[in-house]
């Protein structure tokens, strides 16, 4: 609401990311503990990835889509140079403070 509703934000891109960087892994281990289940991870190479999202894209709502997998090839972090959320004087919270809230919403 800071970046939309402020005249100084007009045009301006923000790159808004929490207080820290996770690996997709560390992710799925957090909701999984959250959620209180055990599961084996098992590295799956990109090129399995991208054969799953295509057959899934044929889907009428696919799980899994191409551009996803492109998503996946690259990190997703802030810039050194990007306006952030310290440019909209906000406290970003960590994955751990915010999962549970999330999980529930979705949930």
């Amino acid at each position: 609401m800071k970046a939309v509703g402020s005249p100084s934000t007009k045009g301006k891109v923000y790159e808004l990311g929490g207080p820290r960087v996770y690996r997709y892994r560390e992710i799925v281990e957090l909701v999984l503990v959250h959620l209180n289940r055990k599961r084996v991870l098992v590295p799956v190479p990109f090129f399995l990835w991208e054969i799953q999202a295509t057959l899934l894209g044929l889907l009428p709502n696919p799980p899994l889509t191409r551009d996803q997998v492109i998503l996946m090839r690259s990190d997703n972090i802030v810039s050194d140079t990007a306006l952030t959320f310290a440019d909209l004087s906000i406290t970003p919270r960590s994955v751990e403070a915010e999962l549970p809230s999330i999980l529930a919403y979705i949930g």
